[in-house]
């Protein structure tokens, strides 16, 4: 009918098997929880060690937004200073070559004792030497691949476990971004355990394989 709004079709809900995340994704996609306290700030003229110190094992989560003052590495980088040592698991769409090394050298420095990194599929693509680096640092089972651009840090030391889920990559962030913190044992088990559905179902050698390979791996599995 001339005039009539066309809704247009979601190729996601339109069996295009080639635009969803492959089968070695996770299986539980949704965790129910109470919603906790938050505490919701313009945190855009301040910078991440400011904010972090507000940070406290009470279950109040900070929110807010930043005006591109700072990135997702100095959060981890305050964070880190406020808890002490602490594992950490990074799921990211991409990352610049600084951030990893900042990554890096943090692991070299013993504030991260161990680390694994999610990233899509793209980003070895990308850059494979970056890959390569985060095998030859964080370990040959540090890093596997999927379709993602989920971004999120968890963050364990010996008191606390910080949840770190924001719009921001691993990368500079001119722009305005959005994060939540807090400690939170509780999402801290469900990311991990997301990671772990990964790593249990998907071989480490993905990873290094071509884009055609992994396509096929995905539809094979399908």
């Amino acid at each position: 009918m001339t005039g009539q709004l066309q809704i247009p079709v979601n190729p996601l809900l339109n069996g295009r098997v080639d635009a969803v995340a492959p089968p070695d994704c996770i299986q539980q996609a949704v965790v129910k929880r109470p919603i906790r306290r938050r505490n919701a700030q313009d945190f855009r003229h301040e910078s991440a060690v400011e904010i972090v110190k507000e940070l406290e094992r009470d279950g109040m989560e900070l929110f807010g937004f930043t005006r591109g003052q700072f990135s997702l590495s100095d959060l981890i980088e305050a964070l880190l200073e406020k808890i002490g040592p602490a594992r950490m698991e990074i799921s990211t769409w991409t990352a610049a070559h600084a951030d990893v090394e900042r990554m890096m050298l943090l692991m070299q420095s013993g504030k991260v004792t161990a680390c694994r990194w999610l990233v899509d599929q793209t980003f070895v693509r990308r850059v494979p030497e970056l890959a390569a680096r985060i095998r030859e640092t964080f370990g040959d089972d540090s890093i596997r691949v999927t379709r993602t651009h989920a971004k999120f840090v968890t963050l364990r030391s010996e008191e606390w476990a910080v949840a770190l889920r924001s719009s921001m990559n691993l990368n500079q962030n001119p722009r305005l971004e959005s994060f939540q913190v807090g400690h939170d044992p509780e999402l801290c088990d469900f990311l991990s355990a997301a990671l772990d559905d990964v790593w249990r179902r998907q071989d480490k050698s993905l990873s290094l394989a071509s884009t055609s390979d992994q396509l096929k791996c995905y539809s094979d599995h399908g």
